[in-house]
């Protein structure tokens, strides 16, 4: 189980781009569509309690469901806690590191420059899909 919580985290730190925002509908695709570990209204109410407090909304994320899940499954919640959260970042730390080493080599290439420019409007698409889907659940979940 923790190696799974680990490895979709990997994933969801690894294949989106744009921050936060952009990663939630692949955090709920794999957390609530494939894994079945929190239904709708639990990944809801955790987006809204990884918003409200301070941090970067995919590590909040990632602790909620890492401690939620290592209490579901009788375990320590806080080394589950810290594995997703490090799942969560290192792909982004690691990514970070290789450009900081090698951008100044390679920005003045106009091929990088074109994906830097095309990743752009992509990561627009991304948070304007995600606030549609959690304003339709909202409405959909109104008392």
């Amino acid at each position: 189980m923790l190696a799974q919580l680990f490895w979709t985290y990997i994933k969801v730190g690894t294949f989106t781009l744009g921050g936060g925002y952009a990663m939630i509908p692949l955090i709920q695709r794999e957390i609530v569509d494939n894994r079945h570990w929190l239904d709708e209204e639990e990944f809801m109410n955790m987006i809204a309690l990884s918003q409200a407090v301070p941090g970067i909304i995919a590590v909040n994320s990632a602790i909620m469901v890492g401690y939620q899940l290592g209490k579901k499954y009788q375990h320590n919640p806080y080394l589950f806690a810290f594995t997703a959260a490090l799942g969560a970042v290192l792909p982004s730390f690691l990514i970070i590191l290789a450009i900081a080493m090698f951008f100044s080599e390679i920005k003045h290439n106009p091929t990088i420059e074109a994906v830097f420019k095309g990743v752009r409007p992509a990561v627009v698409a991304l948070i304007t899909a995600t606030v549609i889907r959690m304003a339709v659940n909202v409405f959909r979940h109104k008392p």
